[in-house]
């Protein structure tokens, strides 16, 4: 059985990756980084946020490397 990792726990790049949030009230939902705070505070919005722009710590979600969510063009509004 072979193993293929998804996730990538130190990428430095995540600006419009798509992350899996692990922690906290948001746990088990995947959403867009949309904005970067700081170092370590990030503001995340799309696939199971919507239109709703939520704010998280770098500890409290993943960067899933493989796949992007796929929005239909009219919810990309910036």
């Amino acid at each position: 059985m072979v193993s293929h990792v998804s996730f990538v726990y130190n990428d430095p790049d995540i600006l419009g990756q798509t992350v899996f949030i692990k922690r906290g009230e948001h746990q088990g939902k995947l959403g867009l980084v949309k904005r970067v705070i700081d170092d370590e505070e990030y503001q995340v919005s799309g696939g199971d946020f919507g239109e709703n722009m939520v704010s998280f710590k770098r500890k409290e979600f993943i960067v899933y490397r493989y796949r992007k969510i796929k929005m239909r063009p009219e919810r990309h509004r910036w």
